[in-house]
């Protein structure tokens, strides 16, 4: 037993040590010269993008700006979770069965309501304050058709404004390897620690969290899944060797579980995510899920 646990150990610091690459994506949609150029703006209203949403800390609180939107999760009667995909798989397929929407409240309720269509969906948009185009705000509108109505404003993603919505952002989402990138920083140990790492890929702060508090809830409800999909030892040091997806487009099971346990809350908190700013990842997606973007901003 001694030597067992002692294996694990190693491993695990195996993992917390693995070095972060710099790893680009194959296509990246922004040449250098525009990825720095959308990397040095400033969004010039990002609390009240947060509070609009209800995830910016109160001020002196915390040492970070925005609050976990997986906690508390929203408890739901059995009726509810049955007619909830996310609840459902939460107590089906997880080993640790929880009657539970795996994300908060005002999460729950955003996940029920949303639109997905592209005509119908809400849109966030940039409107740049100065000619030099170097500092903006971001607004949150009810749809395509509003945004366009609205001069100077500039559609980014899909879904309503939130901490991954900046420019800044975008240029990683453009240019880095996510798949690959932020797999290394989920190993860090503890929240504090997948949050630095996410900075060093070049995040802003607020995306940032939202990334490490993904992270945190993936490693905490799926890591059964995990192991048993990729083989501990092979997960802790980035050897996962199951494909993405198989044949028939279905997702391997570690990334399901993250899809539905960690999913809502990350697109809720986040904003911007890649599929709805129109950018491919390794993971293969329907066509459907991914929304068109012209990311024409200079």
């Amino acid at each position: 037993m001694k030597r067992i646990i002692a294996g694990i150990l190693t491993l695990l610091l195996a993992g917390c040590g693995q070095p972060l690459e710099q790893v680009d994506l194959p296509a990246p949609i922004f040449d250098a010269a525009t990825a720095e150029r959308l990397a040095t703006t400033t969004v010039t209203n990002m609390d009240t993008v947060l509070a609009r949403k209800g995830l910016l800390a109160a001020p002196g609180s915390s040492e970070w700006l925005t609050v976990d939107p997986y906690r508390p999760a929203q408890g739901l009667s059995w009726s509810a979770c049955t007619a909830d995909a996310n609840c459902r798989y939460n107590l089906l397929a997880t080993g640790l069965p929880r009657r539970e929407f795996p994300a908060s409240s005002p999460v729950y309720d955003w996940w029920q309501s949303r639109q997905l269509a592209a005509d119908n969906a809400e849109v966030c948009g940039v409107q740049f304050a100065d000619d030099a185009r170097t500092t903006y705000a971001l607004q949150t509108f009810d749809d395509l058709a509003s945004l366009q109505a609205t001069p100077g404003a500039i559609l980014t993603h899909y879904q309503a404004c939130g901490a991954c919505s900046t420019l800044q952002d975008l240029a990683v989402y453009g240019t880095r390897d996510l798949t690959v990138m932020a797999k290394t920083c989920s190993k860090r140990f503890g929240l504090a620690g997948k949050k630095a790492c996410m900075l060093e890929i070049g995040f802003s702060e607020p995306c940032a969290e939202a990334w490490a508090y993904n992270a945190q809830q993936t490693a905490a409800r799926c890591a059964l899944v995990c192991v048993n999909t990729y083989g501990l030892q092979a997960l802790l040091e980035g050897r996962e060797d199951v494909p993405p997806v198989d044949a028939e487009g279905n997702l391997n099971p570690c990334l399901l579980c993250d899809e539905m346990l960690s999913g809502p809350g990350f697109q809720y908190s986040a904003g911007r995510i890649r599929r709805n700013s129109g950018i491919l990842s390794e993971i293969e997606r329907p066509d459907e899920q991914v929304y068109p973007v012209n990311h024409d901003y200079f």
